[in-house]
């Protein structure tokens, strides 16, 4: 099996453009996404899988590369003490997530919010589609009982130069 090789330069662009674009999520209700850490006692955060990988480069008679790239990525929720309303709370809070990144409409209350559009990338890079690769579910559970329940999902973008 080949190797798979890493758009290095585009992984920072991408991780900072993810984090807004999640910290915009309509059902976080003052909370925020952070990257990479995770209280003992609770929060969201979204961790990278493997970093960005080049799955096709294309280069044309001038020497113009167009790179199609995918940035697998997972987000969890951690929590303590669930009932199993909350469990499912939880759970459909994390899917709504997934829908809302893929464009989906979600409703909250009586109001339904859509994603228009992926924000703007540095460089010629320009995001593709976000879609989920699971659904929500429980991940693991620690020592103090906390929960860890994630979402798996992958962005795809398009890095030209």
């Amino acid at each position: 099996m080949a190797e798979r090789v890493r758009d290095v330069q585009s992984e920072d662009v991408i991780t900072d453009a993810l984090i807004a674009l999640l910290n915009q999520y309509p059902k976080l209700s003052g909370q925020t996404i952070s990257f990479g850490t995770l209280s003992e006692k609770g929060g969201v955060a979204m961790f990278p899988m493997s970093g960005a990988v080049i799955e096709r480069d294309t280069t044309d008679i001038l020497g113009n590369h167009e790179q199609v790239c995918m940035y697998p990525f997972f987000v969890y929720y951690r929590v303590l003490g669930l009932t199993e309303n909350r469990k499912v709370s939880v759970k459909e809070w994390l899917d709504d997530l997934g829908r809302w990144l893929e464009k989906q409409p979600i409703t909250i209350g009586d109001t339904t919010s859509v994603l228009d559009a992926y924000p703007a990338l540095s460089g010629n890079r320009k995001f593709l589609t976000i879609k989920r690769t699971t659904p929500a579910s429980l991940d693991s559970v620690g020592k103090g009982q906390e929960e860890n329940w994630a979402i798996r999902l992958v962005a795809r973008y398009q890095n030209n130069f």
